[in-house]
């Protein structure tokens, strides 16, 4: 299917009101493969690989990748598929798309689920200032020692990796930051291979400071249910997270899935399929 001039992959499977199914970093379609199928007995269930992203065409080095290209992406899918208004689960970068989305179309979606969106810019720009630091530091401690162990630790190590061209080292940091570095040592030959196929947008986030600024953004306004996911083996950065943004939606309810890091949908599938059935059952 061609979406806003490139190609991008889908699967869509069931009948009823549509669930999309919205992917995170170093990730495609295939990482809700625990998922499709148990929606789709319920659902009209859609799920597609996000430009540049494993079986589309892949991004060149050299190319920025903001997300608000895939915030418009998702919305002309929606539209496109006939979809709207339509439930919307993401994972990760996935989660901060939709909820971009949220914010500026609300009208094409009846419900979000958001699996740890890493809201950091609420709270400071990626890379942060001293003096944004010192402030959230005075406001809340424990946030910002966990944004600046994610920065120190993944994201800055990440980034002077990329672009040295060491892909590999590159995404270890990344990914033993979001993971922690004994389910990022676990993780299995099939699903690292997922992680080496997509590194190229993860590349053009690091270098070309992908995050958007949503210091000023406007939480209040998104009216509609939303179901916030953390994993209780996650790094802590993603509950404090969560803890922030469901204080900002009007309308959120949150669940915590018992021995998963951040990867919940792979970690404890059956958990977090019964959360979501459960959830989309009750806004209707």
């Amino acid at each position: 299917m061609i979406i806003n001039q490139t190609s991008i992959a889908f699967h869509e499977a069931g009948d009823g009101l549509p669930v999309v199914l919205v992917h995170g970093g170093v990730s495609d379609l295939r990482t809700w493969g625990a998922q499709f199928e148990p929606l789709a007995e319920h659902y009209r269930t859609i799920a597609y690989s996000r430009r540049y992203h494993c079986p589309n065409p892949p991004i060149s080095s050299d190319t920025p990748d903001p997300i608000q290209t895939h915030v418009d992406d998702l919305a002309e899918l929606i539209e496109t598929l006939g979809a709207s208004p339509a439930h919307v689960v993401g994972h990760s970068w996935g989660g901060l798309i939709a909820l971009l989305l949220a914010l500026q179309r609300p009208q094409i979606l009846r419900s979000l689920v958001l699996i740890e969106p890493p809201v950091v810019s609420m709270h400071v720009t990626v890379p942060p200032t001293i003096g944004q630091m010192t402030r959230l530091l005075i406001r809340s401690p424990k946030l910002a020692v966990a944004i600046a162990k994610l920065g120190g630790g993944a994201l800055m190590p990440a980034e002077k990796a990329f672009r040295k061209g060491d892909d590999k080292s590159a995404v270890e940091y990344f990914g033993r930051g979001v993971l922690g570095k004994h389910r990022f040592a676990s993780l299995s030959a099939e699903r690292y291979e997922q992680v080496w196929e997509n590194r190229g947008p993860e590349r053009a986030l690091a270098l070309y400071a992908g995050f958007p600024d949503l210091r000023t953004a406007d939480f209040s306004q998104i009216s509609i249910p939303v179901l916030l996911i953390t994993g209780s083996e996650s790094p802590s950065i993603f509950l404090l997270l969560i803890d922030e943004l469901s204080q900002r939606l009007p309308n959120a309810r949150r669940q915590v899935i018992l021995g998963a890091s951040h990867i919940v949908h792979e970690d404890a599938p059956q958990a977090l399929n019964d959360a979501v059935l459960s959830f989309l059952e009750d806004v209707g």
